[in-house]
């Protein structure tokens, strides 16, 4: 009885550092034969998740506890891949994909439940870990979805890899460089230089000047090192949209974005795009400076 426990112990050790999942070779490696298997499946210390890959004791199931086990399922050298990976590096929002793995092209081609990519090989650059997880880089990640996403969803990508992870040009372009076979290079560089919007308050400001026929700004760019909202180049003009989700009340956010507003900074709130839209537009038109009269005529 004390041996095994110890052998559970163990087996309990070996998948708390892989979200609580463990494969079959490496419960052989750690001394626990078939029959034990059976018996532990049987009284529920094991359930198999996958074939070959189990879950350990009583664990609920969690997103990166399944991509996990996808990884684990198809072998040595396979990775977290594609939507799945950009689920987790939140590149993509929305519900969690099903599993998504590249893997090798000496492994397993079909896994049930698993969407398996074969490659010749995965450049050691391209390869990471996210909390324990086996994964594809952010630059990979752009580099394999560039050829399946829509135009806008890879440019809120791109724009996400680099807010979230400075990932930027300089590290795409050497991802490029050493899979130089991929599709969609050409488009994933596109996307790196497209304006994006990133929330209903965006939309809605950009539909306002386009009401108003008001020229549309540059939208979330990189401007002296910062990522701002919307920006006329022309005018060297940034206006910030602001949510007042952090602060104690509605009241007390506009209040301060009034204050920020007479000071140097142009701020406008939802009230401000979609409440008391005539007057954000004015105040947009009295905002040009004497050299750029006439820039914001209706």
């Amino acid at each position: 009885m004390p041996y095994m426990r110890g052998l559970f112990d163990t087996t309990s050790r070996i998948a708390g550092g892989q979200h609580g999942r463990i494969t079959r070779a490496q419960l052989i490696a750690a001394g626990v034969d078939r029959k034990r298997v059976e018996r532990w499946l049987a009284d529920g210390r094991l359930r198999r998740v996958h074939r070959g890959v189990y879950a350990v004791g009583h664990e609920a199931p969690s997103v990166r506890a399944g991509y996990m086990a996808a990884a684990l399922a198809c072998g040595p050298g396979a990775v977290v891949s594609h939507r799945a990976a950009a689920h987790l590096l939140r590149l993509l929002r929305g519900a969690p994909p099903r599993p998504e793995v590249t893997v090798p092209t000496t492994a397993e081609r079909k896994r049930p439940g698993i969407v398996v990519h074969r490659v010749r090989e995965l450049h050691v650059l391209d390869v990471a870990t996210l909390d324990e997880i086996p994964i594809a880089t952010v630059p990979r990640v752009l580099l394999d979805l560039a050829p399946r996403l829509p135009a806008d969803d890879l440019a809120r990508a791109c724009h996400e890899a680099w807010v979230k992870h400075r990932t930027g040009p300089a590290q795409i372009e050497a991802c490029i460089a050493r899979n130089p076979r991929k599709k969609g290079a050409n488009r994933l560089r596109r996307a790196l230089g497209s304006d994006v919007t990133l929330s209903a308050l965006e939309d809605g400001f950009l539909s306002l000047l386009r009401e108003n026929g008001l020229p549309r700004p540059r939208t979330n760019i990189d401007v002296a090192g910062d990522k701002v909202d919307c920006h006329w180049p022309e005018l060297d003009l940034t206006i910030e949209l602001l949510s007042y989700r952090f602060h104690g009340s509605r009241m007390a956010f506009e209040a301060d974005v009034a204050r920020r507003r007479r000071s140097s900074h142009i701020a406008f709130t939802w009230g401000d795009v979609f409440e008391r839209g005539p007057a954000t537009v004015a105040e947009l038109v009295r905002s040009q400076s004497p050299s750029s009269r006439g820039y914001f005529s209706r």
